[in-house]
């Protein structure tokens, strides 16, 4: 019981001090604010992190663990046999981001499984990045304090994979570089987090990213059963 109850105090401060660097930065989150902010007294802060460094290193590998987390979400959804659509890009856990009619259509519209699956990942880790501090409170921090690993590493390779599987399979235009698009997903879920940070409205940034998100794919994707638009031709035509 004492042990529980250690453990919901130091979540509770974990999560106030990402919910201070979300706002103001590494600069602007002191302890004394962050104190504050979780209701607790300096001395009860400083009791489970000595140091706002420790605090900071806190949030940043609760932020990986998250996102690995909703990584390992999509991937379970596939394993499962999802396709893109309305079950496959449903919020993650713990956001408050439930899919919309922006998502569904277009999941319509990205048929080929590898482009699908590509974009769930993307989506997921979007609406996370919207629906959590904590996450972005490591976005913030990675800009400001770079550590030896982006926050990227844990979800952006695996959006790569999936692009060059569907380059390999012909459902993205030959012309279409994987490793260039993959930075283009990393631009469009930074963005959202500019967004953001800027005072824009989560649900309308996100139904935005959807858009453009989706914009991109069709364009990007080769003609035919895994295209957005033009069937590929019948060996009989």
């Amino acid at each position: 019981m004492v042990q529980e109850r250690a453990e919901r105090t130091r979540r509770a401060m974990v999560h106030a001090a990402a919910e201070e660097i979300d706002r103001g930065g590494y600069h602007g989150a002191s302890l004394a604010s962050i104190s504050r902010s979780a209701g607790m007294s300096m001395g009860a802060l400083t009791f489970h992190f000595p140091t706002k460094d420790r605090l900071v290193e806190t949030v940043q590998a609760l932020s990986v663990s998250m996102v690995r987390e909703t990584v390992e979400a999509v991937e379970a959804m596939d394993a499962a046999g999802s396709v893109a659509g309305a079950d496959a890009v449903d919020a993650p856990a713990g956001t408050d981001f439930p899919v919309d009619t922006d998502s569904v259509a277009g999941a319509a519209s990205v048929r080929a499984p590898s482009l699908g699956r590509a974009r769930e990942l993307i989506l997921a880790i979007s609406r996370l990045l919207a629906g959590e501090p904590v996450v972005r409170a490591a976005v913030r921090l990675g800009w400001e304090r770079p550590s030896r690993e982006d926050w990227t590493a844990s979800w952006l390779p695996r959006v790569g994979e999936l692009l060059v599987q569907a380059h390999a399979d012909g459902d993205l235009r030959q012309d279409a570089d994987p490793e260039t698009v993959t930075a283009l997903a990393a631009g469009l879920v930074q963005g959202l987090h500019c967004r953001m940070g800027a005072g824009a409205d989560a649900h309308e940034s996100l139904g935005q990213l959807t858009r453009i998100l989706d914009v991109i794919l069709r364009s990007l994707s080769a003609p035919g059963p895994g295209g957005p638009d033009t069937p590929r031709r019948s060996p009989g035509n």
